[in-house]
């Protein structure tokens, strides 16, 4: 039987409640955990509600492997008005008419595919080492650079003339306030994003969520929604793994070479990383090939 995860070493896949901060919510599992090493793989704003998937304990280090993977939004737009946030939170900077239900629809498809997207000038983003939305809030006037982003998919689940409700796949970088922007201006009006649902990372679904208030209880509540480093993650992140005999755990946690130690095993899964992990399914180690050559990224102790 695979070894369940120790007090506060997992990760942890919360449901953000709308009007509290991501940093709220990684505070209340902090405190619930009795641990300061909770990371998450991007946050959302105050406003949306949605998945978070955080790493906690000794994997925080593991943020890397998450940071890649799409999203899954349902949004609702709201037309003839845009705020300077791009939100609800915002103050009303621009109005126009309404657009017709044909020309939102053409505009949607133009979006599918690879872009450059502004940034909204309210957001975390560093600018010459400082947030953005800091320098904006102290009266500056800020150049956001475009960012290369993919929308999969938008699909259209309910509109009325005023608010578009849809759902988007999109890569990561990508920002549905900003996105809801462009979409406005393209159609000839304006808009911005009154509600946000962040359904899915990657592999992992809102429904497979808890709240944070899972926690309020007591020490059971979130840790009993910890979830162990094994096998099965990194299947569900497409990432081969490699279980190693006791000896080999050994050499590994002594920081001994890789290659002699791997060639021992059949190395047939391509791939740039690889997961060591010993017979009881605990993580030893996160590898990496760098030009055919193996070398350490994350070493872990099996307690």
């Amino acid at each position: 039987m695979a070894k369940t995860a120790s007090n506060a070493d997992g990760y942890l896949l919360l449901h953000k409640k709308s009007g509290l901060t991501s940093f709220d919510s990684l505070f209340q599992v902090k405190k619930s955990l009795h641990t300061g090493k909770v990371g998450h793989t991007g946050t959302l704003d105050k406003f949306a509600e949605g998945l978070l998937v955080l790493l906690v304990g000794k994997y925080t280090s593991l943020i890397s492997l998450f940071n890649d993977l799409d999203k899954v939004y349902t949004g609702t737009l709201h037309f003839g008005q845009e705020t300077d946030t791009l939100d609800p939170e915002g103050s009303i900077v621009t109005e126009a008419a309404l657009p017709d239900a044909d020309t939102v629809f053409r505009v949607l498809r133009t979006f599918i595919g690879e872009q450059w997207q502004i940034p909204p000038e309210y957001s975390a983003i560093h600018v010459d080492g400082q947030r953005a939305y800091e320098r904006v809030r102290s009266g500056e006037v800020l150049d956001m650079k475009p960012r290369h982003i993919t929308i999969h998919s938008i699909e259209v689940l309910h509109f009325d003339g005023l608010r578009l409700t849809c759902t988007i796949h999109c890569s990561k970088g990508t920002y549905i306030r900003a996105l809801a922007r462009d979409i406005g201006r393209a159609a000839g009006s304006c808009a911005y994003l009154e509600k946000l649902s962040r359904i899915a990372v990657g592999p992992f679904e809102v429904g497979e969520s808890v709240t944070p208030e899972a926690g309020e209880a007591g020490y059971p509540g979130l840790q009993a929604a910890l979830k162990p480093v094994e096998t099965e993650l990194f299947n569900r992140l497409g990432i081969p793994v490699l279980m190693l005999e006791d000896t080999d755990c050994v050499s590994i946690s002594q920081g001994k070479p890789l290659e002699p130690l791997l060639k021992r095993y059949d190395l047939a899964q391509g791939g740039p990383l690889l997961g060591l992990f010993n017979k009881q399914e605990v993580l030893v180690a996160l590898v990496e090939r760098v030009q055919d050559r193996w070398s350490y990224k994350h070493v872990y102790s099996p307690h």
